[in-house]
């Protein structure tokens, strides 16, 4: 079985015959043109068959050498010969040439009569030349030059001892140390030479795997985003449509949290595999996300339908995993199909389908069509032009009452997003706080609401109703990742505005941190903020927030009041919520109170204040000031 060779020996093997092709096509006429000179000093002391027989010999040999020269592979033939052992013959074609050009010099001998006759130096300054040059010209491999030279330097060598003078000891001496000189002047050259290609190669070598690496996901070996879109580029020739599916898997979260990393890195692994082995050829799989997968392909290369595709893929992907039982693993999957392979048009969609997939529950599919078209660009337009709308105004605080039920009069106000976009009218707070995070403004977005809550405290202060409290909303994970207490506190203090006044909601979301949340939290509750718990009963861990303190205040989900005056259940489990805050202390609201016998239970059972459509909308800023304008008594 032949051995093996790197690309980096091929490449040096390359270089080295580009460099003796180069060489040769120099060399060789400049050897004819020393052959000629010899002829010449040779035909000036009389006609000489053997002269003339040695000059075509060398000259036919100088040939031979020229022609091997021209017929081997050189330019893009010889970086795309991949033969390493094709590639070696012609550097041995190379070697018999030259070593039979040097037995020819060596006939030299014979014509200057063992170096007697008066012409003598003569050829014995051209011989040298000849050999020091083919060490000049060949010097990229060492044998060349050491097989040509060596014939006619031991020639001279011999001649001089056989006729034995001094001078003549002296001069084979003499030689003897050229020949040696020479010698080691053709490995020294080599070695440059090799160690030269060599770094040239290894350096190419680095760069296409740092090249393959930035294409390749190291993990299971799959294109990366950056490969997939080197992928798409050359399906530009292809006749589409185009097929992008973007697989999410479900509960991988959950493998890493209970099994740590390296089973999940295995999983994945495995999940690669199963994908890969139903997917037909044609199709590139690419990772792009921690548990992202993207198919591309031509859609009619598929033998199915992209749906029936999608199902034999999560099917693949459900089936249980070895070790691992207490965590059901799944895919959902978004696709889209277009016209032109343009990978971020394709992903976008795909991803929203996605999107629309997981809404619908696990290992489900979703094909982005007309109708997710539609809702797919409002939400584009919507992304795009909430910077403006932060920033021009038209992205307003309205401020709905909160109102005591035994007194209907007024305590508080909650401010709440009003966004009227000019083409799709008006957009709901909870998708403005989702776009905000999307878009990465939710800091600018909290920022925004919070000044206007103040513009609101600031005028309330001037009419005098600094017991009225002004409530935001802020998320835990948003508390968590911005200094937004620090920025509460120091605008309070520039303004002039009593810490008694603000109310802060937090939402029911789970922070990653929920130690450092607590401590903003604690910090704002002993300015004297109020710290409200929004939504309370929607969430999962309601009752664990109760208990840290930090809570001065409950809204009970308006989930709970909705169903007041038909169930039992909620009035039951109402009457529990109240006494239980009421037990530690907290105050109590109500949300979403619409009807006179809603307000009257809620009031029956301890509730203290609400807030709901019953009493009123939410209000523009200077509606609601005058809402809160002291009642005649």
């Amino acid at each position: 079985m032949p051995a093996r060779h790197s690309e980096v020996q091929l490449g040096v093997l390359r270089d080295l015959l580009a460099d003796l092709r180069n060489s040769l096509l120099i060399s060789m006429p400049i050897s004819t043109a020393l052959s000629v000179l010899i002829l010449i000093v040779k035909l000036m002391s009389g006609f000489d068959w053997f002269a003339l027989l040695w000059f075509v010999a060398v000259n036919l040999i100088n040939g031979a050498r020229i022609v091997l020269a021209l017929r081997q592979p050189h330019g893009e033939a010889l970086e795309q010969e991949q033969d390493y052992a094709g590639l070696s013959r012609w550097l041995h074609s190379y070697m018999v040439l030259a070593f039979m050009g040097g037995v020819a010099w060596a006939h030299v001998a014979i014509l200057s009569e063992a170096f007697t006759v008066p012409e003598a130096p003569v050829y014995l300054v051209i011989l040298a030349g000849i050999s020091a040059g083919a060490v000049s010209y060949s010097a990229c491999y060492a044998a060349l030059p050491i097989l040509f030279m060596a014939p006619p330097l031991a020639a001279v060598t011999v001649c001089m001892v056989i006729q034995g003078g001094v001078e003549d000891y002296i001069l084979a001496f003499a030689v003897v140390l050229f020949f040696g000189g020479l010698t080691k002047s053709s490995f020294l050259g080599q070695e440059r030479f090799r160690e030269t290609s060599r770094l040239k190669y290894e350096a190419r070598q680095h760069a296409e795997n740092m090249e393959k690496n930035s294409r390749e996901d190291p993990l299971t070996g799959l294109l990366n985003r950056r490969g997939l879109e080197q992928a798409v580029n050359r399906l530009e020739r292809a006749q589409g449509p185009f097929t992008a599916m973007l697989i999410d898997l479900d509960g991988f979260k959950s493998v890493n949290d209970t099994y740590g990393h390296r089973v999940g890195d295995d999983l994945l692994l495995k999940i690669a595999r199963r994908i890969d082995a139903v997917v037909p050829p044609g199709v590139t799989l690419a990772r792009i996300g921690g548990d992202e997968f993207t198919l591309l392909f031509v859609a009619a290369s598929a033998p199915s339908s992209p749906e029936h595709l999608a199902r034999q893929i999560i099917a693949a992907i459900i089936r249980p995993y070895t070790g691992i039982n207490s965590v059901q693993v799944g895919a959902s999957i978004g696709i889209c199909i277009s016209e032109r392979p343009c990978l971020t048009h394709m992903l976008l969609r795909a991803d929203f389908a996605l999107y629309t997939a997981k809404n619908r529950g696990r290992n489900e599919l979703c094909m982005f069509d007309a109708e997710l078209e539609g809702s797919f660009n409002r939400q584009q337009c919507i992304e795009r032009d909430l910077k403006a709308a932060l920033q021009s105004g038209e992205l307003q605080s309205w401020y709905q009452p909160i109102v005591r039920l035994d007194t209907r009069q007024i305590v508080g106000f909650e401010s709440l997003l009003r966004w009227q976009h000019p083409e799709h009218g008006q957009i709901s707070p909870p998708e403005i706080v989702t776009t905000a995070r999307t878009t990465g403004l939710l800091q600018s977005l909290t920022e925004t609401v919070f000044r206007n809550c103040c513009t609101m405290m600031e005028q309330l202060q001037r009419d005098g109703r600094t017991d009225l409290r002004v409530a935001i909303n802020v998320s835990p994970r948003e508390l968590e990742a911005a200094d937004i207490d620090s920025m509460i506190l120091q605008d309070l203090a520039a303004r002039g505005l009593p810490p008694s006044m603000l109310e802060i909601e937090i939402t029911e979301e789970t922070p990653v941190d929920p130690e450092r949340v607590g401590e903003k939290l604690a910090r704002l509750a002993q300015a004297g903020i109020s710290i409200a718990l929004d939504d309370f009963g929607a969430g999962f861990s309601t009752l664990a927030s109760l208990k840290d303190g930090r809570i001065s205040k409950v809204k009970i989900d308006r989930s709970f009041t909705k169903d007041l005056t038909c169930r039992a259940e909620s009035r039951l489990l109402m009457k529990a919520t109240i006494d239980l805050a009421h037990t530690l202390g907290m105050e109590v609201m109500a949300e979403g109170v619409e009807t006179t016998d809603q307000a009257q239970i809620l009031q029956s059972l301890g509730c203290a204040c609400a807030q709901g459509y019953l009493f009123s909308a939410a209000l523009p800023l200077e509606q609601a000031l005058r809402q809160g304008q002291p009642q005649p008594s």
